[in-house]
This record gives C-alpha cells, sequence and structure tokens, in this order.
C-alpha cells in the first residue's frame, strides 16, 4: 500500500513538470512569423552608393554576386514582399536596375532581391538594426597591364626592274543625298495614360523623385505654391495612377507626395517643410519624369 502512494505521487510530479516545462517553454526564434520587405531606398553617402533594404526587425539573408548578366543577389530569409513589382531604375555609374521577387511562399517565404551591377564593383554588406546597408566602391578598379609591344617586320629589299603601268582615271561616283537627322528630345513611346510607380533616390546634395508611366510623360505642367509650401505637376493626357495612397518617404525636404485623379490629368503634388520652398528642377525621359530638389533659399523665380 505504502508502495502504491510512492508509485502514485511519483507519478503526479512527472505530469506537473511537464506542462510546466511545456507552458514556461519560449518560442524558438525560427518560429517567429514572417517579416515584410517593405521599403529600398538608393543613398549616395562617402564617396559610396547604398542600397538599403528595410524590414520591420533585424534580417537573416544569404548574397551571391553573379555574372552574366552581373548582378548581385540577396536572399531574405522569412521576408515576404511587400514592394512594388514594377523595378526600381536607378542607372548611375555603379547600380543599374534593383528588382524584387517572393520566388518561395509556403511553409518559410524567401524574397529574392537583384541588384543590377553597371560595373564590376566590390561591395560590403552591413546590418543596422532593422535595415541591411549594401554598400559598392563608386571607382572602378582595374588591372595596369603593359600593352603588347608587336616589333615591325622587316621585308628584304629586293631590286626590280621598273614596271610602267597605265592608271585609269576612276570615274567620281554619284553623289546620294544624305538623309536628315531625326530631331532629338521627342519621346518614341506613345503618351502614357497610367501613373506606375514613384520612387525616390537620395543622395547628399540631392532629392530626386522618379515618376514612371506606361508611356511618355512629356507632356506635364507645373507650378509652386505658398502656405503651404507644395510643388504641383499635372500630368496631362494620364488617366489613371496605380500609386493609390500618399507617399511618405524618409528623408529631408519633402514630407509626403500626394496623388490624385481628374478628368483630363493626373495631378502629383509634393509637400515641402521649408516654408519658403526649394529650388527643383524638373527632366523628361523616355517613360518618365525626374523631379529633382535641391538645398537653396527658396522657390525658383518664375
Amino acid at each position: 500500500m505504502r508502495s502504491d502512494r510512492l508509485h502514485l505521487g511519483q507519478g503526479w510530479i512527472l505530469l506537473l513538470v511537464w506542462i510546466l516545462s511545456t507552458i514556461g517553454c519560449p518560442t524558438p526564434s525560427g518560429a517567429t512569423g514572417p517579416q515584410p520587405l517593405s521599403e529600398i531606398t538608393v543613398v549616395y553617402e562617402k564617396d559610396r552608393w547604398h542600397v538599403v533594404l528595410a524590414g520591420t526587425r533585424s534580417m537573416t539573408y544569404r548574397a551571391i554576386k553573379v555574372v552574366d548578366p552581373l548582378r548581385l543577389v540577396l536572399d531574405l530569409v522569412n521576408t515576404s514582399n511587400e514592394m512594388h513589382p514594377k523595378p526600381l531604375v536607378v542607372d548611375n555609374e555603379v547600380i543599374g536596375t534593383i528588382k524584387t521577387a517572393q520566388i518561395v511562399h509556403e511553409p518559410q517565404p524567401l524574397t529574392r532581391v537583384e541588384i543590377g551591377l553597371n560595373q564590376n564593383a566590390s561591395y560590403k554588406i552591413t546590418r543596422q538594426g532593422k535595415k541591411i546597408w549594401v554598400s559598392f566602391n563608386t571607382a572602378q578598379h582595374m588591372t595596369n597591364v603593359e600593352p603588347i609591344r608587336i616589333e615591325p617586320v622587316v621585308e628584304p629589299k629586293v631590286k626590280q626592274a621598273p614596271v610602267t603601268m597605265a592608271v585609269a582615271t576612276p570615274k567620281p561616283l554619284p553623289k546620294k543625298p544624305i538623309p536628315p537627322s531625326k530631331p532629338l528630345g521627342k519621346s518614341s513611346l506613345a503618351s502614357a495614360t497610367k501613373v506606375l510607380s514613384i520612387h525616390q533616390l537620395k543622395t547628399e546634395h540631392e532629392l530626386r523623385y522618379y515618376i514612371i508611366a506606361n508611356g511618355s510623360l512629356a507632356d506635364y505642367v507645373f507650378f509652386h505654391l505658398t502656405n503651404p509650401p507644395r510643388l504641383v505637376l499635372d500630368l496631362m493626357g494620364v488617366k489613371a495612377t496605380e500609386v493609390k495612397d500618399n507617399l511618405s518617404f524618409r528623408g529631408p525636404w519633402v514630407k509626403k507626395v500626394r496623388v490624385g485623379v481628374y478628368t483630363s490629368k493626373v495631378r502629383v503634388v509634393f509637400d515641402l517643410t521649408p516654408e519658403a520652398g526649394l529650388p527643383y528642377d524638373i527632366i523628361s525621359g523616355e517613360d518618365r519624369l525626374a523631379v529633382s530638389f535641391k538645398p537653396g533659399p527658396g522657390f525658383p523665380t518664375r
């Protein structure tokens, strides 16, 4: 009888230990839910170009450089892709186009970031809190190779009897008319009907926004206003936009970017921080407009 009570007490103790160990075990790090890749920015600091990937917590990655075409590939583990499907076109001396895609969905998401390279630049990857910084050297490191010297070939001189030949005078060829050159500055694309995306490019001395569409944005009207300070850009003939919400970017001078659809245009408004405004410039490309802001005393004179 005493032996039965002893075994019964030991059984209750083991059951209690199992329950407490089950409840008190911390959740393993691998069971943490996936995080989103929410932002990609390109920054120029300290004579280097940086691609900054931002999430909601520290991200785990694998990186490899691939050739043909030349690019740097980063696989973000347990990370879902919330970036716009339109590639981010940077096209500077080092970085070409940045593409993102979620290549694995279940059971654990995997997002791939491909950074196209315009030169075989060295790079360094660092983690800073919730961000991954991919830094590229801007200077090309070329190996100095001594050019191959080709010695001149000396042929032996052979004395020959002079030969007299009759040379016919060639007839002048008929002159062909030179076709007129195509006028410069005109886009070969059809006029845009939809805005696809808006991207930010930040450097030490400039803040640039790319408005990308499905065609040419050559027909536009712009003006600036005060109280509050803002730059208004009307894209004439554009009837739709995939940018639905107000955009808030990290950086100085611009608080947010607003997009609205009207009967015959799409309006893009840049809400500025300085009360006097900023110097700005607008450059038209094939399928985009580049709106550039630089530090200065205020809006340019009209």
